[in-house]
């Protein structure tokens, strides 16, 4: 604890003029999704359903050779050119379905991507057809639930089947064409690793001798009216959900690479993608909620700068965390 005798909205008024500085000096080109119902064509940007798959390919499968959902589709010629991201080919992120309840992301040292994939094609062919590439798929997207998946069933499988509950958990639950917004800038947020670093440096400079987690958003009391109001002032500045490509991510629970303990996962600085079903923040026109089945919590994918930039995809620090 501090010797710094300030009052409580003396600290907020602070707080407030450190985070507008770390996050004018932290801004980032951020790219936001725009999701609705409407049909699209197999190369097009879509967050599940039939994936684009080459005429001599296959749909990727996990490691002990179930085959794997799309989960999120982008044609990089489709998006705004957002720096540091490629300008053409396709990038496909694919899930699981159960695997107790995290689509198979794992925290884990790099690679493997054993229960999900992330594929990319630098040429697209045009030839390929929707009914070409959802013959490919062991079961139809619309016809898939827990009683009739070729692998093998697990208990939660059976527990639900028993209760009635048979459709499948997948993300999203429905497919949705996915268009872009323009190109805006995004300052850190306190769900970032890089946060309490920049706010305990920014505070040195003005306050040597203080204790910077006293002056955090999160630590800050809100016990009248007018703190309240310039605490959500706060708050609503470094709120950085919905879902996007660019940014910085969101992460309900502590953010892995807080804990890279030489997996190399604190070198993942960019946010390849982002999912997060929050229609409060970053409503979505013409869907009622997203149906992402996320239960409240992003999915977020993150990589080396240098690594989006050579377009190697086989490093990506992905994590799905609910409140």
């Amino acid at each position: 604890m501090s010797n710094i005798t300030m009052t409580n909205m003396e600290k907020i008024q602070l707080c407030q003029e450190i985070v507008n500085q770390i996050q004018a000096e932290s801004m980032r080109p951020v790219c936001r999704l725009r999701l609705t119902g409407e049909p699209f064509e197999i190369t097009d940007c879509h967050l599940g359903g039939v994936p684009y798959v080459p005429h001599n390919e296959q749909i990727p499968a996990d490691k002990d050779g179930n085959q794997l959902w799309l989960c999120a589709q982008i044609n990089f010629a489709q998006m705004p050119p957002v720096d540091g991201f490629p300008v053409a080919g396709l990038l496909q992120i694919f899930l699981e379905d159960w695997h107790f309840g995290d689509f198979g992301l794992e925290d884990g040292p790099f690679p493997p991507q054993d229960y999900w994939k992330a594929v990319y094609y630098s040429q697209i062919d045009d030839t390929v057809t929707m009914e070409e590439c959802e013959a490919k798929m062991a079961v139809p997207w619309a016809e898939a639930k827990r009683s009739n998946m070729p692998r093998q069933a697990h208990r939660f499988d059976r527990d639900d089947i028993e209760k009635g509950y048979d459709r499948l958990w997948r993300c999203p639950n429905v497919p949705l064409k996915v268009s872009f917004q323009c190109v805006e800038q995004e300052g850190v947020n306190d769900e970032d690793f890089r946060f309490d670093e920049l706010f305990a440096a920014a505070m040195k400079t003005r306050l040597p001798d203080a204790d910077p987690e006293e002056f955090m958003p999160y630590n800050l009391d809100d016990d009248t009216p007018e703190e309240r109001e310039a605490l959500r002032k706060i708050r609503d500045q470094i709120q950085n959900g919905g879902c996007k490509m660019g940014g910085y991510p969101s992460y309900l629970q502590d953010d892995p690479r807080l804990y890279d303990e030489g997996e190399g996962w604190a070198e993942c600085d960019t946010l390849l993608l982002q999912l997060y079903d929050d229609t409060y923040h970053y409503p979505q026109e013409g869907i009622g909620g997203m149906d992402l089945a996320l239960n409240g919590g992003p999915i977020n994918f993150v990589i080396r700068a240098e690594d989006l930039k050579r377009q190697d995809f086989s490093r990506v620090l992905a994590q799905w965390a609910c409140t």
